[in-house]
């Protein structure tokens, strides 16, 4: 790939994910180097098979990006907001990739790298439909782009996939259904419209229970007793469940009356990361419709989570 087609798909992605203060200094051909200090932008970079030199606490990705591996060849750089810079500058990127939140550190970063900031998906009103859009940008950008059309028909087909298995369940295409995750015994995290959860439910056609007010659209944080279910709504909860959870769920009477307990309308699912990208997406689909398949009129779902929901925590804990 040449220069001239280089910056052009360069300049083709500055319209939605800005480069931030590169200073002119961009090399002649795609960056091959590249440092990244976002657990979701590593699992872009991941999907469209882009190995980085290093990454933000590597440790902690591979416990909250379940969709993504990460090859021991990639170099632990500390913390998000704090990374150790001595080893970055050491490892000689020639790109760094960082999300808005990492403005305050731009200027050091320029010292070292061009430094481009993606992620904005993830404030957006479909942080799905925009993820997809900013995986091409940066396809564009390190010249892999058959590489991110491929993930995005996979994507499409995953979700082509779910629709005609949820097309078997009548029942469960008619349920509200609430996303959540629990905080602690009182206060859970309920995802809304505006969600990557939020907008793929619209896109397989379920029904999202929580129509009330969210943080920048995406979620709320809530006792569980606002929720104000309806008759028949299902609960979906991410596992592991902190511990004090799921002692409050087998001695709480308020937690028992409420009425997806009653019902026995509680779903336990893998975690998946609110703020992923496409290869998160993916997994929240695939992990989803095998969850709602539970949902049968044969089938009489686990009103009471047990210990063993909070023991999956305890071991990802010490991973």
């Amino acid at each position: 790939m040449n220069r001239r087609a280089w910056l052009a798909g360069l300049l083709g992605a500055v319209s939605t994910a800005a480069v931030a203060g590169t200073g002119g200094r961009l090399a002649a051909s795609p960056p091959q180097r590249i440092v990244v200090l976002d657990w979701a932008l590593t699992e872009m970079l991941l999907s469209i098979g882009v190995v980085p030199v290093g990454a933000a606490n590597t440790a902690g990705f591979l416990r909250s990006f379940p969709a993504s591996t990460l090859p021991r060849s990639v170099v632990d750089l500390g913390l998000m907001f704090q990374p150790n810079m001595e080893l970055l500058l050491s490892l000689k990127p020639d790109l760094i990739v960082v999300s808005p939140a990492h403005a305050a550190l731009c200027t050091s970063l320029e010292r070292i790298a061009p430094t481009v900031t993606f992620g904005r998906y993830r404030s957006s009103a479909t942080p799905y439909t925009d993820a997809r859009a900013e995986t091409l940008q940066l396809a564009r950008m390190l010249d892999c782009v058959p590489r991110a059309d491929a993930l995005l028909a996979h994507a499409s087909n995953v979700l082509d996939e779910a629709r005609a298995r949820l097309a078997a369940l009548p029942r469960v295409r008619d349920t509200p259904l609430y996303m959540v995750r629990f905080l602690d015994e009182t206060h859970l995290r309920v995802y809304g419209l505006h969600s990557l959860f939020g907008e793929l439910f619209a896109t397989l056609g379920l029904r999202n229970a929580w129509q009330g007010a969210t943080r920048s659209g995406a979620y709320a944080t809530i006792a569980f007793d606002a929720l104000r279910p309806a008759f028949g709504t299902t609960l979906l909860y991410q596992k592991p469940l902190p511990l004090s959870v799921v002692n409050m769920m087998n001695t709480s009477p308020l937690w028992a009356a409420q009425p997806f307990v009653r019902s026995g309308r509680l779903i336990g699912m893998p975690a998946v990361p609110a703020e992923g990208s496409v290869a998160s997406a993916i997994y929240f689909v695939r992990v989803l419709v095998d969850a709602l398949e539970q949902v049968t009129p044969h089938h009489s779902l686990t009103a009471t989570p047990s210990l063993s929901d909070a023991r999956d925590g305890a071991r990802e804990g010490r991973a």
